[in-house]
């Protein structure tokens, strides 16, 4: 492993300790435990409180990802130009830092805001999710894989990406339902208020539509796990995930059940966004893969037509 790939591992395993710490703040509302951007309480060394010290903890930990992603974005000029699509994603990444700690400031002194809110959570599942494909891509190019040539025709491929683009969204929606008055418009699960589909005002059809995306998801996995099995027979990384995946699915699904009937206790509404957002990293690390362990149809395939190539090669 390269010393690019050890530094893109160590930020992206912080980010995801950043975003269950974010979560943590969001918990125990110590959103404003320091009321200003960047220093707090006017000062770089925080007041010992318990919610000033959530908040700073979550600003410390921010600040270690982004001396991480330096040694990351050194590493990716000097060892990583050679390789353009790893050098533009880590490129990428570093843009999505940028925004994230701008966005940062703006949700605290705009007093968090529920769209910045979740606005903030979705660009840091971006940047994670970003680092991922590029951990990814950069490790197995070093081990002499390359992308398959018929990645886009395979069912399984699609399936996961659509399955990690429906992961995102029920992510940050729920962010943003955490930060309005719906998180607790159902009363109970898995009806809503007692009934299937419910009418109501918006913060009940609110909290629906995010069940209703949360529900699509799990349909989306029960087909990727199902395809794994039918097209990645000899991929055992792949099926391996895709089991760990639909797990911490049925986990998420019944913790944010518990979100309901603890009325969002401080421990359970942390271990939701957790979950969630090591679903969302399962998936796109899926995805990636995906596209450098070809399933059984797909070699076939290739086979086949190299074959035929040699064939004509052979009649000329």
């Amino acid at each position: 492993m390269t010393w690019f790939q050890r530094l893109l591992l160590i930020t992206i395993a912080a980010t995801f300790v950043l975003v269950v710490v974010g979560g943590t703040v969001r918990a125990t509302d110590s959103g404003l435990g320091c009321p200003d951007w960047p220093t707090c309480h006017g000062k770089l060394l925080p007041k010992m409180e318990k919610h000033t010290l959530i908040e700073y903890s979550h600003r410390t930990i921010a600040s270690v990802v982004g001396v991480l992603f330096l040694g990351v974005t050194y590493f990716t000029f000097k060892t990583e130009r050679k390789n353009p699509l790893v050098f533009w994603l880590a490129f990428a990444a570093g843009v999505l830092l940028v925004w994230q700690i701008i966005l940062g400031g703006i949700t605290v002194k705009k007093e968090l805001p529920s769209e910045i809110v979740a606005l903030h959570l979705g660009t840091a599942m971006a940047f994670m999710g970003v680092c991922i494909v590029a951990l990814i891509i950069s490790s197995m190019r070093a081990r002499g894989f390359s992308a398959f040539a018929f990645a886009a025709d395979s069912g399984f491929n699609r399936l996961a990406i659509f399955a990690s683009a429906t992961a995102f969204i029920t992510l940050v929606l729920g962010s943003y339902i955490s930060g309005t008055d719906a998180s607790l418009a159902c009363k109970g699960w898995p009806l809503c208020n007692g009934s299937v589909f419910p009418g109501g005002d918006s913060a009940e059809g609110l909290h629906w539509l995010h069940r209703l995306v949360a529900g699509l998801l799990g349909v989306q996995l029960l087909a990727v796990i199902y395809v794994a099995f039918e097209e990645r027979r000899r991929q055992p990384l792949l099926i391996a995930l895709a089991g760990i995946a639909g797990m911490t699915y049925v986990a998420q699904a019944l913790i944010g059940a518990a979100n309901i009937w603890t009325e969002l206790a401080d421990g359970i509404v942390i271990a939701h966004l957790s979950l969630a957002a090591l679903l969302w990293c399962i998936m796109v690390a899926i995805s990636a893969l995906a596209f450098y362990l070809p399933g059984d149809e797909v070699e076939t395939q290739h086979r086949g037509e190299t074959a035929r190539r040699k064939e004509a090669e052979w009649a000329r």
